[in-house]
């Protein structure tokens, strides 16, 4: 398991970032693509990366963030930005909910979760009308150790196994994107 050292989070908000995984595309698809836009999920939400741009097309939306100093860094993005609608759950597993969501996104957290926890998560956002994981392609050049990265036909797999159809699009060069939809 490898797990993102919260030292670096400049990098995730680096003008590099921006280019290889700009959040518009997505946010653009997932606009798009959902018809009901009440409740989202970020899972490993990390500095809000992709958090903030979600929270401007849903109602509302929970940033799920196990480690507390990247919780912090999130916090004052959040009031930089104005953002209201975003709810914070600091937990290294899934949340327990009693209300509908519409989407989870997974974006490059998978592959620091042991095979166990992913499957558990991925299970428990079967109650959501879709799902996307985005995380790094197995041949990627850059980012996290290739031992690490979970393939994208082992996400499709489970994503099936827990009721999704799926659908993969082609967004981003380094990292795949993965839909599961009801």
């Amino acid at each position: 398991m490898h797990v993102f050292d919260h030292k670096h989070w400049k990098i995730l908000e680096s003008e590099s970032r921006k280019k290889i995984q700009p959040t518009k595309l997505l946010i653009d698809q997932i606009d798009e693509m959902l018809d009901k836009k009440d409740v989202a999920f970020d899972i490993g939400a990390g500095t809000g990366y992709y958090t903030i741009p979600l929270s401007f097309i849903f109602k509302r939306v929970f940033a799920v963030e196990m480690n507390e100093k990247m919780v912090k860094i999130l916090i004052k993005k959040l009031k930089e930005e104005g953002v209201k609608n975003v709810g914070i759950i600091v937990d290294d597993k899934p949340p327990n909910i009693d209300f509908d969501i519409n989407f989870v996104l997974f974006a490059n957290v998978l592959h620091e979760m042991d095979a166990n926890l992913r499957f558990n998560y991925l299970k428990w956002a079967k109650n959501a009308d879709a799902v996307c994981v985005i995380d790094w392609n197995k041949d990627a050049e850059f980012g996290p150790p290739k031992h690490v990265r979970v393939g994208e036909s082992e996400i499709i797999k489970i994503l099936k196994e827990v009721s999704f159809d799926v659908k993969k699009l082609d967004i981003y060069k380094y990292h795949y994107v993965i839909f599961g939809f009801r």
